[in-house]
């Protein structure tokens, strides 16, 4: 189940501590039940710069660009990217695009790529005060460099324990899964339960046309394969509803994987 809860507020870099004061009305707590997204809109600094202070703070960093891969846990280069997907600060590039995931006390936050500009997420191991969790959240942005001038918050909360998982929206032709994926608390845990196949921080899909229909050329430089009404493509996670909803696409779903009798 999703709640949703609209807050707007003005962010001030240099006044950060009383930022929240009296914003939150709907709820106070974040509840250990429940992880919550907001819209953070366009990061204030791009890829690089976030990897500067993430080495300075010794993140632990996968570097992708066109093809290739470098991980790092503080200045050691580490031969397993996968290795560092649990670790507690840890910053993905994916070429123009990045994850950062951080921890405080009783929390975790991560800032990941969404359909305009970037979300974040929080985590709670117990229930936690709103306004101190995202005091806490905003300066640690700010070191970055990640907030621009206004924050509005468009709080969803979801369910941990809902085993179906969130549903599509109303007409969006998506596999549940993939809907999943988007909106889960941790893109990476999520793929690994589920079986989807993630590369950086795109996951690949078989994008089923209508007939006579030929695939937006916006998604072209994702595809991996074509034919026979079918594109199979390594999307960056944040454009699958964006994809559903394109002309010419009938429905999106994870590629079929041979079973073993």
């Amino acid at each position: 189940m999703m709640v949703r809860y609209r807050h707007a507020i003005a962010v001030s870099i240099i006044l950060l501590i009383p930022l929240l004061g009296g914003a939150v009305d709907a709820t106070t707590t974040f509840l250990e039940t429940h992880y919550y997204l907001f819209p953070l809109g366009p990061a204030a600094c791009g890829p690089d710069a976030v990897a500067q202070v993430a080495r300075v703070q010794s993140y632990s960093m996968i570097l992708y660009d066109n093809g290739s891969v470098e991980a790092f846990r503080g200045d050691s280069p580490v031969d397993a990217p996968a290795d560092l997907l649990d670790d507690r600060h840890l910053l993905i590039v994916d070429r123009d695009r990045f994850l950062l995931r951080s921890a405080g006390d009783g929390f975790t936050f991560t800032v990941r790529p969404a359909e305009s500009g970037y979300e974040l997420v929080i985590d709670t191991e117990r229930a936690l005060p709103i306004q101190a969790v995202l005091d806490s959240v905003l300066v640690s942005l700010t070191s970055f460099g990640l907030l621009g001038d206004e924050l509005n918050l468009d709080m969803q909360a979801y369910a941990k324990d809902n085993l179906k998982g969130p549903q599509p929206p109303s007409g969006v032709p998506i596999e549940s899964t993939l809907y999943g994926l988007k909106v889960s608390r941790d893109w990476h845990d999520y793929a690994a339960r589920v079986g989807l196949t993630l590369v950086a921080l795109r996951v690949e899909v078989v994008a089923e046309l209508e007939p006579g229909a030929s695939l937006d050329t916006r998604f072209a430089a994702w595809i991996i394969e074509s034919g026979a009404g079918l594109e199979k493509l390594a999307l960056p996670i944040e454009q699958l509803v964006v994809l559903a909803r394109s002309a010419g696409v009938s429905y999106i779903r994870a590629p079929y994987r041979p079973s073993v009798p």
